[in-house]
C-alpha cells in the first residue's frame, strides 16, 4: 500500500473518532438522524455583553469536551472510557484494503464491501469515479462486532475528494454510529493538506448538539494537558444566534460531571470589538459568567 493510502488511513480514522464520549456524546437527537446536527447559524463575529455572554459560554463549554474527546480519542492522551465512537477505531483493518485498491487500475467503480467490513449484517457500499479521485462509502445498519462482544452499527455516507497533484484531501462525514445503546450523530468536514508529507494540515469543522440542544459549531482546534491535571483548550466557537468567538483556557478544565461540562477551570472568550467574558466552572451543578466585571452565577 502507497504512502498516500496511508495517509488517508490515518486521516479517516483520526476524523471519525473526533465525536466526544460520555455525556454529551456526538449530538445524537435519538433518532439516530445526522441531519439535526448541521450548523446553519450566524458565521459573523460576535460582540459580547450581557445579553449574550450566558449563551456563549453555555455553548463554548459543551464545546470544550468535543475538543478534548478528538485529543483524547486519537491517542494523544487516551481516556479509559468505551463510547460508540471509540469502537470505530476496530473499523481500520476492514476499510484498509478498499482504500488500497483506490491506487489499483483493478479497482472497482463500484465495491461491494459488506463481506470485509459488515460481519454483523447490514451493508457498506464503495463508489469511485473514473479516475479514482473521489469516492464514498455508504453505510445501511453495517453491523461490526468487537472483541468485548458488541456490535457497532454505521449508517449514512463518507465520501471524500483526494489530489494527488495538489497532495490534499476534502472528506465529509454523516454518519450514525450506535455501540450498546449509545447513539452518536457524526457530522463533519475535513479539509487537508501536504497530505503525503510531515509538514500535513489540517482543518477540522465539527457540528454538534450542546446540553441545551442547541446547535454549534467548534473548528481550529488545540488541546493540551490530561485527565489528572486537567485540559487546555483553544478553538473557534460558533453560537447560531450570535456569532463566532475564539475561545482559550484560563485554568485547566476537568471532567467529572455527568453532564458534558467542565467540573473545574475558567474559560475565556474574545469577541469583536475588544469585548470578552470570561466562565468559571465552579461545581458539577454551576458556573460563574463575568462580563464588563460583573459576574453572575447560574446553574446547569
Amino acid at each position: 500500500m502507497n504512502n498516500l493510502s496511508i495517509r488517508l488511513i490515518c486521516l479517516l480514522f483520526s476524523v471519525l473518532l473526533l465525536q466526544g464520549c460520555g455525556g454529551g456524546g456526538g449530538g445524537s437527537d435519538g433518532s439516530g438522524s445526522s441531519s439535526t446536527t448541521t450548523y446553519t447559524g450566524s458565521t459573523a463575529e460576535a460582540t459580547i455583553d450581557a445579553t449574550n455572554a450566558k449563551d456563549l459560554a453555555t455553548g463554548a463549554a459543551s464545546g470544550t469536551q468535543q475538543a478534548v474527546a478528538s485529543d483524547a480519542l486519537s491517542g494523544v492522551a487516551m481516556r479509559p472510557q468505551a463510547s460508540a465512537t471509540s469502537k470505530l477505531m476496530e473499523m481500520a483493518p476492514r476499510i484498509a484494503q478498499w482504500i488500497g485498491q483506490l491506487e489499483s487500475s483493478t479497482a472497482a467503480r463500484t465495491t461491494d464491501l459488506s463481506g470485509d467490513i459488515c460481519d454483523a449484517g447490514g451493508s457498506a457500499i464503495a463508489d469511485t469515479n473514473d479516475a479514482e479521485t473521489e469516492g464514498s462509502i455508504t453505510f445501511t445498519n453495517c453491523g461490526m462486532s468487537d472483541l468485548e462482544g458488541g456490535t457497532l452499527v454505521v449508517n449514512g455516507p463518507v465520501t471524500f475528494n483526494a489530489s494527488s497533484s495538489a497532495d490534499s484531501l476534502h472528506m465529509v462525514f454523516r454518519v450514525t454510529v450506535s455501540y450498546i445503546g449509545e447513539s452518536h450523530a457524526i457530522n463533519m468536514t475535513l479539509a487537508c493538506s501536504n497530505i503525503t508529507t510531515p509538514s500535513i494540515s489540517c482543518s477540522i469543522t465539527s457540528d454538534f448538539a450542546g446540553i441545551d440542544d442547541r446547535i454549534y459549531r467548534i473548528e481550529d482546534l488545540s488541546v493540551s494537558g490530561n485527565d489528572v491535571s486537567g485540559y487546555y483548550v483553544d478553538m473557534t466557537f460558533y453560537d447560531p444566534d450570535h456569532g463566532r468567538v475564539d475561545v482559550t483556557t484560563s485554568q485547566a478544565l476537568t471532567y467529572n460531571c455527568t453532564e458534558a461540562v467542565p467540573g473545574t477551570g475558567m474559560l475565556t472568550l474574545y469577541g469583536g470589538s475588544g469585548t470578552f467574558a470570561t466562565a468559571s466552572f465552579d461545581s458539577c451543578s454551576a458556573y460563574t459568567i463575568t462580563v464588563d466585571g460583573v459576574g453572575t452565577t447560574y446553574n446547569w
